[in-house]
């Protein structure tokens, strides 16, 4: 599998279709919040949301990324099973602001190697 890289160290948020911006912007806060950057992009190609945040973790130097469209975000980690996710949101626009901060917090908290806050709104694959 080849891999390429961002010039610089970041989680890659992979965003599809048109999301809900400001829900967006407090995953985004969240990611800051812990210290890591981040770069938003767009797909190149069209998958389902747990293959984007898969494929966004394999171009990602620090082996995390999610992926987001209009309805649900997911959290993913390179070392993990295509098919497997560690955290997603479902509707994540019914999701409060603490909750996509809290999720964008685990994402970068992911690339630390520090232990996860829990939350009742984030899923779980495994």
């Amino acid at each position: 599998m080849e891999f390429h890289y961002t010039s610089k160290p970041t989680i890659l948020l992979l965003v599809k279709g048109q999301p809900h911006e400001a829900k967006l912007a407090q995953i985004a806060y969240g990611i800051e919040e812990e210290g890591i950057p981040f770069q938003r992009i767009l797909p190149e190609k069209t998958a389902n949301l747990v293959s984007l945040a898969h494929q966004a973790a394999l171009q990602s130097q620090l082996l995390v990324g999610i992926a987001c469209d209009e309805q649900d975000t997911v959290l993913h980690y390179r070392n993990l099973p295509e098919e497997k996710f560690v955290y997603r949101i479902r509707d994540y626009t019914a999701a409060s602001d603490k909750e996509l901060r809290l999720f964008g917090s685990n994402a970068a908290r992911l690339v630390k190697g520090v232990p996860f806050r829990k939350s009742p709104a984030l899923e779980v694959s495994f």
